[in-house]
């Protein structure tokens, strides 16, 4: 039960990561217009990337955990597990990198562009 929540934090965390940082973000923009500070904005974004990389790691380490077991018979829950871990992996690592390129405008613009 416990592997099952932890497998499915690892699978959905970098996208519900990015879509917290994502709304956050937009709603903050008008915040930092008009106080002329993109400081939350970055703050957001640090915060969104580092929770999308620990569960890239949390994904990781029950992917290389499950890469030891063995199952006696065909079609268990094994596998579908070992497919979880490396999706989880997998999406992280894609919204690690979505969230970094959405970080780029508050780096590049300025705060009311």
């Amino acid at each position: 039960m416990k592997r099952d929540f932890i497998l499915w934090i690892a699978l959905l965390g970098g996208p519900i990561v990015w879509l917290i940082s994502f709304e956050t973000n937009f709603a903050l923009a008008p915040w930092a217009c008009i106080f002329q500070t993109k400081l939350a904005l970055h703050v957001i974004s640090i915060v969104a990337l580092v929770l999308a990389a620990v569960s890239g790691l949390l994904a990781w380490q029950e992917w290389k955990g499950l890469s030891g077991e063995k199952e006696d018979r065909p079609g268990g829950s094994l596998p579908r597990s070992r497919s979880m871990a490396l999706g989880g992996v997998l999406m992280s690592a894609m919204f690690f990198l979505v969230i970094l390129a959405q970080s780029i405008p508050a780096i590049v613009l300025s705060a009311c562009e």
